[in-house]
């Protein structure tokens, strides 16, 4: 799926979060002709007031036309877990701080009596492969570390379509995606790894594929546990990494 050739028209998209980024989400979604569901635990966030129904259950996804977009209140991962039980988004948008997808894991295997805790071992390894000037932020103790081309000190530009090979801000060379380069720092250094692209739809706007999160969350339900685990999301320019213990 590149953003050259996604078809929006027709397809359920999940938006997690009904913020300044949620709403920008749900209006280009709409006017794409997607079907959306936008979920967010304020009534009164700024997408609530933006869409064509205020629902109470899941289903309503069922009865959802063309551009048409649905607000459920609630908290966006158990939503979207919910979801996911009966039937997969075609896109889902993270609009909700931290890494939303290690909480989806996280939420998944607690469901099936699986617990996950920081995997503090793994965390100066994994950095050990990444050029310590592309780390962001490492916070050790909740086994997360946060990584991107651009500088700390510096803002991306507003809705933002870069380049492959070079920050859009600064011209620095991008070695790889970062979805890439984290699949190189966690190689050998866990049992299983989970890295989903974030992949742009516009300017400042990516999504991952739905499919492709529900294949990651069945495949590491069905690991041998105990096990470890990089679980994340990145797109070209930035990436977010959590390393955990699976057990049971």
């Amino acid at each position: 799926m590149s953003r050259d050739c996604v078809v929006l028209k027709g397809k359920l998209v999940f938006v997690m979060g009904g913020g300044k980024f949620g709403t920008r989400a749900l209006r280009y979604l709409k006017a794409k002709g997607a079907k959306v569901l936008v979920a967010d635990v304020n009534s009164n966030c700024t997408a609530s007031s933006e869409v064509d129904v205020q629902a109470a259950e899941l289903g309503v996804s069922d009865s959802l036309a063309d551009g048409q977009a649905a607000f459920l209140v609630g908290d966006a991962v158990d939503l979207l877990l919910g979801l996911m039980e009966t039937k997969v988004p075609d896109l889902v948008v993270t609009a909700i701080p931290s890494n939303a997808v290690a909480k989806v894991v996280e939420g998944w295997l607690a469901k099936r009596g699986y617990k996950l805790e920081p995997y503090l071992k793994g965390v100066p390894k994994v950095l050990e492969n990444i050029p310590k000037s592309l780390v962001s932020v490492v916070d050790e103790y909740s086994g997360v570390i946060v990584v991107s081309y651009m500088a700390s000190h510096m803002r991306c530009r507003e809705n933002c379509m870069p380049p492959k090979d070079v920050c859009a801000s600064t011209g620095r060379p991008k070695l790889a995606s970062m979805d890439r380069l984290l699949e190189f720092g966690v190689y050998n250094h866990v049992d299983a790894s989970g890295i989903l692209m974030s992949r742009q739809l516009t300017g400042g706007l990516g999504a991952i594929d739905g499919k492709e999160l529900h294949s990651l969350l069945k495949r590491l339900e069905n690991l041998n546990k105990p096990y470890t685990l990089a679980i994340g999301t990145a797109c070209d320019c930035h990436g977010i990494l959590k390393l955990a213990k699976v057990t049971k």
